[in-house]
């Protein structure tokens, strides 16, 4: 299913697909500002496949070894990069939403969507190899850990309450915690087991050093 689509293909797979929605909705629209309400909610769902893929990788992988699995994991860092491109361009069409509409939103809501994007850039900027060697293993699997919970529950509290047309994304959330809870616990599990294995190699001479 996915033969072919690795690496920086997946960014240009999606900038294409989000290039051509636009452009087709600007024309069936008529101009920008009236093609706005049209394309805010699609792209925001389009981002939440994206993340979802990215979120749920190592679960998935770690749950059940396959060739999405293997897939996903090999490719997460291009479907976290397609992710924040798609969320970007979405938070621009809202910007430009609220700047050219009488469209509003309250402090509240700003700062907290303002904080999603925060660390959807951090993520996207340390998103490399060399990111990863500056700012130390251990910092940057926290900052990628915390901004990626904080974009899930923002895409929770945002669809609720649920309605028919976004309640696939509550259940595909809860989904996606689930498989991360169980993962970590089969972790855990596999961590213990191998403690235990190491503590009953030990031979009588290393207990007695």
């Amino acid at each position: 299913m996915f033969q072919g689509l690795e690496g920086q293909k997946i960014i240009l797979v999606a900038g294409l697909l989000l290039a051509a929605a636009l452009l087709s909705a600007y024309s069936s629209a008529g101009g920008y500002v009236v093609m706005l309400p049209i394309v805010m909610v699609p792209t925001a769902h389009a981002a939440f496949i994206l993340f979802w893929m990215a979120f749920t990788a190592s679960s998935i992988q770690r749950m059940r070894s396959g060739t999405y699995g293997r897939w996903a994991m090999r490719n997460r860092r291009y479907l976290g990069l397609s992710f924040a491109l798609v969320h970007g361009v979405h938070g621009a069409l809202v910007l430009s939403n609220l700047a050219l509409t009488e469209a509003s939103r309250t402090l509240p809501v700003l700062l907290v969507g303002g904080t999603a994007y925060g660390f959807l850039i951090a993520m996207t900027l340390t998103s490399s190899n060399a990111a990863v060697r500056r700012l130390g293993a251990k910092r940057w699997k926290r900052l990628h850990k915390v901004g990626s919970y904080y974009i899930w529950g923002i895409f929770m509290a945002t669809t609720f309450p649920p309605t028919p047309h976004n309640v696939w994304i509550v259940v595909l959330g809860l989904v996606a915690l689930g498989l991360r809870i169980a993962a970590h616990r089969r972790l855990k599990a596999a961590q213990a087991r191998n403690k235990m294995t190491d503590k009953t190699a030990t031979t009588p001479d290393q207990k007695k050093q």
